[in-house]
C-alpha cells in the first residue's frame, strides 16, 4: 500500500464508522487535508502511511487545511505512532491511530 491508496483506505473506514459527506481531495494543493469528511461536526484528516513516527510537520499542516476547508475538527490517521513532538500539539487537534 502507498499513501495514496492509504487515503481511500481511510475513506471507507470512515464510511464504515458512520461518517458521511466523505470526500478524499486532489492529490496535489491540498492545503495539507487529505480527506473531509462530517460526522455532527465537519473533519478535516490528514492520513500518514508512515513506518515511522509521525511528525510535528503534519500535525501542523492538519491543523492549518483544517482552518482552510472550514472545519470543525483537525484529525490525523495514521497506521504508526506519533513523535514526542507531535503530541504536544494535541490540545489543538483530535489524532487517530487507526490502522
Amino acid at each position: 500500500m502507498d499513501g495514496h491508496e492509504y487515503e481511500y483506505a481511510c475513506a471507507q473506514y470512515l464510511k464504515r464508522n458512520e461518517f458521511t459527506k466523505v470526500q478524499v481531495t486532489k492529490a496535489s494543493g491540498d492545503q495539507g487535508i487529505d480527506i473531509i469528511a462530517t460526522k455532527g461536526k465537519k473533519y478535516g484528516i490528514q492520513c500518514k502511511y508512515y513506518s515511522g513516527a509521525v511528525g510535528n510537520k503534519a500535525v501542523q499542516e492538519a491543523y492549518a487545511g483544517s482552518k482552510f476547508y472550514g472545519c470543525d475538527v483537525a484529525v490525523v490517521m495514521t497506521n504508526n505512532t506519533f513523535t514526542k513532538s507531535a503530541k504536544e500539539l494535541e490540545p489543538f487537534m483530535i489524532h487517530w491511530h487507526s490502522f
